[in-house]
């Protein structure tokens, strides 16, 4: 090769950018969710006096509790609570606020149909922090401690059978990764997981910690 076609030839490297969290109390940072940079948008909001007491109640009277559907466009969440719970004080409110969640998410995404979660837990969670194989997920904890997650200068990635930390911050190697984050109760979340759609690498590393949530 000639000097001339030497001093021609340039080098080009594609950094992946640099993950971050969006957290406000704008309901309108959701929409940043979908920026290749973005893998946590928080809408900072507070549980609603209209269903507070209700949810007290629920969480005392359900104990350990698990339940899924499937809706479809046009369709609400309102099975998602059994019967008992329906006639509580407050329970139409707390539908509303979920069934409201939802046309937010279905706004977002366009899905065909939602999978919405309800949990009463009386443990953790999520044992370890872990990324979940779905493109999207909405979390919403109406009562409890919320929900732990790392910030991305915390993780190590793509290291073949490294697993990620436990609940006190240490990876299968006994490093400590940092301070652990937390989204405080009555706030949505919408954050990735990692989907061939999304890419491997860009999902956010939680633990959940919920009393009770729907997702």
């Amino acid at each position: 090769m000639s000097a001339a076609a030497k001093q021609s030839e340039v080098s080009c490297f594609v950094t992946e950018p640099a993950r971050q969290s969006i957290i406000s109390t704008d309901v309108h940072c959701l929409t940043e969710f979908f920026r290749e940079d973005v893998n946590l948008a928080v809408w900072q909001r507070k549980t609603d006096a209209k269903y507070a007491a209700f949810v007290e109640t629920f969480v005392k009277q359900a104990g350990s509790l698990q339940r899924f559907v499937s809706i479809e466009t046009g369709e609400t969440a309102d099975s998602i609570l059994p019967d008992w719970a329906s006639n509580l004080p407050g329970a139409a409110d707390w539908l509303r606020d979920v069934n409201t969640v939802i046309d937010m998410f279905r706004c977002l995404f366009e899905p065909s149909a939602v999978g919405v979660r309800l949990h009463v837990l009386t443990g953790t969670m999520c044992p370890r922090f872990h990324v979940d194989r779905v493109p999207a997920r909405l979390l919403l904890t109406y009562s409890g401690k919320g929900t732990e997650w790392l910030t991305e200068d915390q993780v190590i990635r793509g290291a073949e059978g490294t697993r990620l930390p436990d609940r006190g911050g240490s990876n299968s190697e006994g490093r400590t990764l940092g301070r652990k984050r937390r989204v405080r109760s009555g706030a949505q979340i919408t954050r990735p997981g990692e989907y061939p759609a999304s890419g491997a690498g860009a999902g956010l590393v939680v633990a959940g910690d919920y009393i009770h949530r729907t997702r």
